[in-house]
């Protein structure tokens, strides 16, 4: 990962590695929602943790409880920018 920010398209590959479900990218959007997904809190607990030690910076308790793509990714660039 590189820049501040994280892109869709690298989000889309942080779940299909580390959520610990089977995801097809291609299906991934903004408008997507983590329940279209079939993802629970727990696999988004995976992204988070990969997230955190890639950049360094710990994504704050809302972060596993959102549950659309848009609003994760908000989340996160929000709290990247702030740590940068």
């Amino acid at each position: 990962m590189t820049g501040p920010d994280i892109t869709l398209e690298q989000l889309r590959e942080l779940l299909a590695t580390g959520s610990g479900v089977r995801i097809d990218t291609r299906a991934v959007t903004a408008a997507t929602t983590f329940d279209d997904l079939g993802l629970d809190s727990l696999a988004l607990l995976g992204v988070i943790a990969t997230i955190e030690r890639a950049r360094g910076v710990l994504l704050p308790s809302e972060a596993q409880e959102t549950r659309s793509v848009l609003g994760f990714l908000s989340l996160v660039n929000d709290t990247l920018r702030k740590a940068a």
